[in-house]
């Protein structure tokens, strides 16, 4: 049904879809465009069920591909191309791809050698609710990179899910921050808005730029957007963000707890904002929460969208039931991601309040179960996230033969700060209970991520009992 998507927008409404720089493109032009490649990837030999392996730099040939390959039936496989030769040779061998489109790295053909003006082919309409249309590689903490096997059905009714629940329209309008390597680029705004006959902004460089962000923002008259707590940071500490307008503009945090400090800069100039929860293997979206609630809820993600059924196991961690839900991972066949009664295992740790809000609490191995008391490593490392001397955090459980688990803290200090660990400690006292305050905290230059941009908890751990993360000291 995707590969029909442009075409029977244009024929409701032939608007703008899409527009880079100062080219547009409208869906009917989108949709020529996506023919031509889909054409070409047919002369290439490319048939239903084909795997193909993308790293493509425009976001609109990145954009059109996609539609282009459901056209032939074929399931794209996007790869990040910061992560290295080594990652896309692991993708490779992975899902033994077909064909590889890759302007990074010189691995099999150009994404340019599809889009040369070709002659355009007739694409049919087909009712393909189970087929795989992608496959997103995700995970990472507790091993190799999972591919996430996402079928139409999902991206269908995510979008329909997601407009209903939020209330987009076709006069609703988007910059896309995130990469089209990542559910978010996807599918929290992007393919919604384009069920929906909205507009999509997407940036010519693959490098987040608050200050252009900013000011596309309020010249395109833009609507809503999603950024994860990162860029909404940088945007609220750039020039332009005390002087520039943007309260047509409800902004969404997502891929990770929105600290208050950072919420407060948008809330008090009055504009809307609220906390999302998703995941790759379900929609991603899952949750909303009206802007007039998140005032006085600033945890909440709010509560279940249209469609999507939730409940919290015994020891609270999220389950997920939907028609936006994922197949499975690819070639994880044996691993077990469901319960018996068909709920998504989210892995997150959850509660939920007398009006029927969620909140997330923590992963739930990342928990730590200290004298008794449970930990979430995510409050902990709010806190130290509010110490002006600090710049990034990641907080872990260790064996302890007294406690049974140790809080410790891996903390980067911003530069020119000559703050000591006794200074971390005491400046918590007025943030957190004594319980929940680091037993040891360590000061590195950077927090180790794994390949898909992740802190893992469980190598922050391993290494620090190996060696004290001695690689990563800042021992100035």
């Amino acid at each position: 049904m995707l590969e029909s998507l442009l075409r029977h927008r244009a024929r409701i409404r032939d608007s703008v879809a899409v527009k880079v720089g100062n080219q547009a493109y409208t869906y009917s032009q989108l949709d020529a465009l996506s023919s031509s490649m889909a054409a070409a990837l047919i002369d290439l030999g490319i048939r239903g069920g084909d795997m193909i392996v993308t790293s493509v730099k425009a976001p609109l040939d990145h954009l059109a591909l996609f539609f282009a390959v459901r056209k032939v039936g074929a399931i794209m496989v996007p790869v990040n191309p910061r992560l290295g030769r080594s990652f896309m040779d692991f993708v490779i061998n992975d899902v033994k791809p077909a064909l590889v489109i890759d302007d990074y790295q010189g691995m099999g053909i150009s994404s340019s050698e599809l889009n040369r003006g070709g002659k355009e082919g007739e694409f049919g309409f087909r009712m393909n609710l189970e087929e795989t249309a992608m496959i997103l590689y995700t995970g990472g903490t507790t091993g190799p990179p999972k591919g996430a096997m996402i079928h139409e059905g999902s991206i269908i009714w995510n979008a329909v899910m997601t407009v209903l629940s939020w209330g987009l329209t076709k006069d609703d309008c988007t910059v896309v921050s995130l990469p089209l390597y990542h559910t978010g680029g996807w599918n929290v705004l992007l393919m919604p808005l384009l069920f929906v006959g909205g507009r999509v902004i997407l940036p010519e460089s693959d490098v987040f730029d608050p200050e252009w962000t900013i000011k596309t923002l309020a010249e395109e008259g833009c609507t809503v957007y999603m950024g994860v707590p990162a860029m909404l940071d940088s945007m609220s500490k750039s020039p332009s963000f005390a002087s520039t307008d943007l309260s047509r503009v409800l902004f969404i945090s997502g891929g990770g707890p929105l600290l208050s400090s950072v919420a407060r800069r948008f809330t008090e100039r009055g504009y809307k904002l609220f906390q999302g929860y998703g995941l790759t293997e379900a929609g991603p979206n899952n949750f909303y929460s009206p802007p007039e609630t998140f005032k006085f809820k600033e945890n909440t993600v709010g509560k279940p969208i249209l469609f999507v059924d939730v409940k919290l196991s015994k020891d609270g961690e999220l389950l997920v039931r939907g028609p936006h839900v994922f197949k499975g991972y690819w070639n994880r066949s044996g691993e077990t991601v469901f319960t018996e009664d068909g709920y998504l295992m989210t892995g997150d740790l959850f509660a939920v309040d007398r009006d029927g809000d969620y909140f997330f609490l923590d992963r739930r191995k990342d928990m730590i179960k200290t004298g008794g008391e449970n930990v979430y490593s995510t409050e902990v490392e709010a806190a130290l996230k509010q110490l002006p001397y600090v710049d990034d955090a990641a907080v872990f459980g260790v064996p302890d033969e007294h406690w049974g688990e140790a809080v410790v803290a891996a903390v980067v200090r911003k530069p020119g700060s000559p703050v000591s660990e006794g200074d971390v400690r005491r400046d918590l006292k007025g943030l957190l209970a004594s319980f929940k305050i680091p037993k040891k905290v360590v000061f590195v230059r950077e927090i180790p991520r794994t390949q898909v941009g992740k802190v893992s908890k469980r190598e922050l751990r391993d290494m620090y009992l190996k060696d004290g993360l001695r690689e990563f000291l800042d021992e100035r």
